[in-house]
């Protein structure tokens, strides 16, 4: 009789002390140390809280970035927030599973290094698989930029691109349309005998590229990163632009004057050594995502070291 009642104890104990069952919605709701790296992106709320414009394009892959996030310390390195997204047509929305990010993106241009929150792994190896299973860099995070890699592209946009004709270095502004996109990939085509009802052969489809009889993109880039300010007084300021279209041989599309009237948000843009008359445009700033939005906060935002301010021949 003592033994069962043991053994009754010992089973009560046994079923009320065992591992609980991990409930699904207590695991889906965890909260996550970082809201980087993982698939479906999680920071959905910083996403749309922050503007994007297309910053460069490579085979498969978009750079996105808020441009009005870019600023550069006393030590020369530029941070942004930034995300990655494939470069195809299909139907989903801006922020969905495909995409990597948003996320915090430095190079320092000097050194030709760049950190990303897609590399820095710290405390976070043993919690959740990374996207594409990245390995620890270093201690630092700071890994060398290859030549002729997305990155490489991105660096020389916005680290300045150096002309050998002449002493001028251009840093990427804004991006007016994108490259043709491939189209995403559908499944294999079968063949079949209709005769005995059976595949007899399987045809691969291949990517293909959207076509389109549309100009191609035009970039504008500020010249030597230069804000003037022509009107101390009444902050009014100037940046020279020069824009390219972005076919093989980047042709040259024209220069212009932006001048930023930073008290009452309004802009002038002409075309260099043009009438005034026939090729300005101006007015109030366009939405934030637009190159007159872009290029205002340029010259009369907070973007640190990054733009050269000059005084040269300005008015009191």
């Amino acid at each position: 009789m003592k033994l069962l009642l043991i053994l009754t104890v010992l089973f009560a104990v046994g079923c009320t002390m065992g591992p609980n069952r991990q409930d699904y919605q207590t695991l889906a709701s965890e909260k996550m140390e970082s809201p980087f790296f993982y698939i479906p992106p999680l920071n959905q709320k910083d996403f749309k809280d922050r503007t994007w414009i297309l910053l460069a394009e490579s085979k498969t892959k978009s750079w996105f970035y808020d441009p009005y996030s870019l600023i550069e310390d006393e030590d020369g390195v530029l941070s942004f927030a930034a995300y990655i997204a494939p470069r195809e047509k299909n139907n989903l929305p801006a922020f969905n599973s495909t995409i990597v990010g948003p996320y915090l993106q430095k190079l320092d241009c000097f050194s030709n290094n760049q950190w990303s929150e897609t590399l820095y792994t710290k405390d976070l190896l043993a919690q959740r698989p990374l996207v594409g299973d990245i390995k620890p860099v270093n201690g630092s995070g700071w890994v060398k930029i290859k030549p002729r890699t997305a990155m490489a592209y991105v660096h020389s946009r916005l680290c300045g691109r150096k002309f050998i004709d002449d002493q001028n270095v251009n840093y990427f502004l804004y991006q007016d349309g994108a490259l043709p996109a491939p189209v995403a990939k559908k499944a294999p085509l079968e063949v079949i005998d209709t005769k005995v009802n059976k595949q007899i052969m399987s045809l691969s489809q291949e990517e293909a590229i959207e076509t389109t009889n549309a100009k191609p993109p035009i970039f504008f880039e500020v010249i030597n990163n230069e804000v003037v300010i022509s009107d101390v007084k009444k902050n009014v300021r100037q940046l020279r632009l020069s824009s390219y279209f972005l076919d093989k041989n980047l042709s040259k599309q024209a220069d212009y004057i932006f001048t930023a009237n930073c008290s009452d948000n309004s802009y002038a843009m002409i075309a260099s050594g043009a009438a005034q008359k026939s090729s300005a445009t101006n007015g109030s700033i366009g939405a934030k995502d637009s190159l007159s939005a872009v290029a205002f906060n340029r010259a009369c935002g907070n973007h640190g070291s990054y733009m050269k301010i000059s005084t040269k021949g300005a008015g009191k």
